[in-house]
């Protein structure tokens, strides 16, 4: 949820050459170089609601559904990624209300990410809280600039855990590093966060958009097809019994050799040659 004690950071970077979409209140879309950029932006705090989490929703089928679209990267505009959900919009709500936004909000967003055909990249500059997190951290990779923190006050500030982030936060660096900052609500910065293993890397705030459409433009390159499939099984492992895993391999591996984009990177790598993707 949204942290009061959020201090004034440096502001994303924003291409000359993006062309927004105007049919969204609460963020930007643009695609760009078979990049789609979604960029929240709610002055002050990019605060999350349902109409930003429906808007949300629908610029990731946007970029899901375009040809054009190879990869996703999400950012936010202003001092910020956001911080969290708007306890305002929350003040009235009863646990049945409650209940109803966080089916919106966590199961039908992860779910609308782990579907996605393509890889999505989170930017994240200055803070990022709660709900924020949950946004970032359900993206494949994090990309974060050096002034970048992130925080979890669920407990201090509103005395309730904080949701996804329990199993999040325990996936990726472990119960006793993970219990240290929900309990405390204390944020972690992006150096000690990419020590831990909770981002991907740490980049100078300057250069925070250009790294992570760097490593965009290098996925958009390669083949969709493959791509799908390889993040469909890193998901499907993810939770898996090893001793489920070497079968489940061998069907993936073995069954993308008859694709054309497989035959095809076989064929451009004898022939010294770029691959050209049809994307089956």
């Amino acid at each position: 949820m949204n942290d009061t004690d959020i201090s004034p950071q440096v502001g994303s970077e924003r291409s000359p050459n993006d062309h927004t979409k105007s049919d969204f209140e609460t963020l930007h879309y643009a695609v760009e170089e078979n990049i789609a950029l979604i960029t929240l932006d709610r002055p002050p705090a990019n605060l999350i609601d349902r109409q930003l989490t429906l808007e949300y929703h629908s610029a990731l089928l946007r970029a899901n559904s375009d040809t054009k679209v190879r990869t996703i990267i999400l950012t936010g505009a202003g001092n910020g990624l956001s911080g969290g959900v708007n306890l305002n919009y929350l003040e009235s709500f009863g646990s049945e209300e409650m209940k109803d936004f966080l089916r919106l909000f966590y199961v039908e967003t992860m779910r609308l990410v782990r579907s996605l055909d393509k890889p999505i990249i989170a930017a994240v500059h200055g803070y990022a809280r709660e709900g924020a997190c949950t946004l970032a951290f359900a993206c494949d990779m994090v990309i974060a600039a050096d002034d970048a923190d992130f925080g979890y006050p669920g407990v201090p500030n509103l005395a309730a855990p904080p949701g996804m982030h329990v199993w999040f936060l325990q996936k990726l660096i472990g119960r006793m590093k993970a219990a240290e900052l929900i309990f405390t609500g204390k944020p972690i910065g992006a150096s000690q966060a990419e020590k831990l293993g909770l981002i991907t890397k740490v980049v100078g705030a300057g250069c925070l958009l250009y790294e992570a459409r760097s490593i965009a433009g290098q996925l958009a390159k390669m083949s969709p097809l493959a791509l799908k499939r390889t993040r469909d099984l890193m998901y499907s492992m993810e939770d898996m019994d090893f001793a489920e895993v070497p079968e489940c391999a061998l069907e993936a591996l073995s069954s993308a050799f008859d694709s054309e984009d497989s035959k095809e990177a076989r064929k451009a790598f004898r022939e010294k040659r770029d691959p050209v993707w049809t994307g089956r």
